[in-house]
C-alpha cells in the first residue's frame, strides 16, 4: 500500500511539473548543400518585427518554469546561429560577419518565432479531484499541448544595397503529447526554425536568376552546378 501511494504521488509530481525545462536556446540544423555560389557573403543585422520586440506578440518560448529571454538577446542568439549554419551549409562559399570586399550582403527579419507549451486545461488537476492526472496517465491520454510558429525572411543584396533576392521560410506546429526528456520545451520551436531556414536555403539554391546576377558581378565570382536537396 505504501509503495502504491508513493507511485501515485510521484506520477502526480511528474504531471504537474512536467520534465525539467531549461531556458530556450535557438538551434538550427541544415543540410550541407554547397558551395552553390562561389561568393563571400557578409552577414549584417537580423531585425525583429516590432510587435515581438514590444511584447505585443509572443517571442521565444512560453512554458512553465522557463525564464523568458530578453527580445534583443534572443534576436542576437538567432542571428549568430543563422550565420553559423548558413556558412556550414555552403550555399555561399563563405558567410562571415565582416569581409573587406564582400561579394554580397545578407540581412534578414524575424516575423514570428514562438512556442506556447502548456498542460491542457483538463490536465491542470482541480481541487478535490486529486487523481485526475493518474487516470490520464493510465489511459495514455496526452496531457500537454504545444503550438507555435517560425517565420523568417532573408535578403541578399549587392554591397551597394541593391536587393538581389528576398527569401522566406515559414513553419507552424500544434501537437498534443506527454512530456519526455527527449523532446523538452523549445525542441519543437527549434524544429520549426530549422524547417523555415531550410526553406530559405532551398529557395536561394534554386534561384537561377540570383546565380546569374552574382556571376555577372566580376571575375572573382563563379557558379557551381545547381544542387538540390
Amino acid at each position: 500500500m505504501t509503495r502504491l501511494v508513493f507511485t501515485i504521488s510521484f506520477m502526480l509530481v511528474i504531471l504537474t511539473t512536467g520534465c525539467g525545462a531549461p531556458n530556450y536556446v535557438p538551434d538550427i540544423t541544415l543540410r550541407q548543400t554547397g558551395p552553390i555560389i562561389d561568393a563571400i557573403a557578409e552577414f549584417h543585422d537580423l531585425y525583429t518585427a516590432y510587435p515581438l520586440l514590444s511584447g505585443k506578440e509572443s517571442f521565444g518560448l512560453d512554458a512553465p518554469k522557463v525564464k523568458r529571454v530578453d527580445p534583443s538577446e534572443l534576436t542576437r542568439q538567432v542571428e549568430s546561429e543563422l550565420l553559423k549554419e548558413l556558412d556550414a551549409a555552403g550555399v555561399f562559399s563563405r558567410v562571415t560577419r565582416f569581409d573587406p570586399h564582400p561579394d554580397v550582403i545578407l540581412s534578414g527579419r524575424i516575423t514570428a518565432l514562438h512556442e506556447e507549451y502548456r498542460p491542457q486545461l483538463w490536465a491542470q488537476i482541480p481541487d478535490g479531484i486529486p487523481y485526475v492526472g493518474i487516470i490520464a496517465q493510465l489511459l495514455r491520454i496526452k496531457t500537454h499541448v504545444s503550438s507555435g510558429e517560425a517565420y523568417l525572411t532573408l535578403f541578399v543584396l549587392k554591397p551597394n544595397g541593391e536587393v538581389l533576392g528576398t527569401y522566406t521560410g515559414k513553419s507552424t506546429f500544434k501537437e498534443t503529447f506527454n512530456p519526455t526528456n527527449d523532446v523538452p520545451p523549445g525542441a519543437r520551436l527549434n524544429r520549426a526554425l530549422s524547417e523555415a531556414v531550410h526553406q530559405i536555403q532551398n529557395e536561394i539554391s534554386r534561384d537561377v536568376q540570383l546565380r546569374k546576377l552574382v556571376s555577372r558581378q566580376g571575375s572573382r565570382y563563379s557558379v557551381y552546378p545547381l544542387q538540390t536537396s
